[in-house]
């Protein structure tokens, strides 16, 4: 699969992940969008885990794995946009050659463990600045990530397709957050 519809789709995943969550959680954004973005971005990763085998059929198994086990699939737009994913991923088999890399599965999911359990520490105990940012960052996902490309797992063009989730789900986030901000100075009069 060309990388640049890789990285694309990647920051379409990460950015519509936080869209929902922040439209259910947070209501930044409206939940009727939500509810169709759920399921295009799960139609989109089914097809993702079936096309791009090994790569992407671990990461999105492992996060639906993580978000299933930590009981984050707690509104109807994750639970369709599951659904769609694991459907779609089910029905495309037959059509792709899938490979299911179960130690990077394994590896994705130990590392989101850490994660989620290093950004709990964070927000209960009073760390310098630093570090609180750095552990709510989560930031042992990417380590694992860039330690299964350099043993050769996946091939380096697969940083950009993964950070790209993330930075995408950073950006809606932020915007969620902090709205769209235009400095005076470039704003029309």
């Amino acid at each position: 699969m060309e990388i640049l519809l890789l990285v694309l789709s990647f920051a379409f995943l990460g950015g519509s992940i936080k869209y929902i969550d922040q439209a259910y959680d947070e209501r930044a954004f409206p939940k009727k969008y939500a509810n169709v973005l759920a399921v295009i971005a799960g139609l989109t990763m089914g097809y993702l885990m079936a096309a791009d085998s090994p790569f992407s059929t671990a990461f999105f198994i492992a996060m639906l794995i993580s978000l299933f086990m930590a009981k984050k699939v707690d509104n109807l737009a994750f639970l369709v946009g599951s659904v769609c994913a694991v459907g779609t991923f089910v029905l495309l088999c037959a059509e792709f050659q899938i490979s299911f890399m179960l130690l990077a599965i394994v590896a994705f999911l130990a590392a989101g463990f850490v994660d989620e359990i290093a950004d709990d520490l964070a927000h209960r105990l009073e760390l310098g600045s630093v570090a609180h940012r750095i552990l709510t960052y989560r930031p042992f996902c990417d380590l694992a990530m860039v330690a299964m490309v350099l043993l050769g797992w996946f091939a380096w063009p697969y940083l950009l397709p993964y950070f790209s989730f993330t930075l995408a789900y950073m950006l809606v986030e932020s915007i969620s957050i902090n709205g769209l901000r235009v400095p005076i100075r470039i704003r029309p009069s």
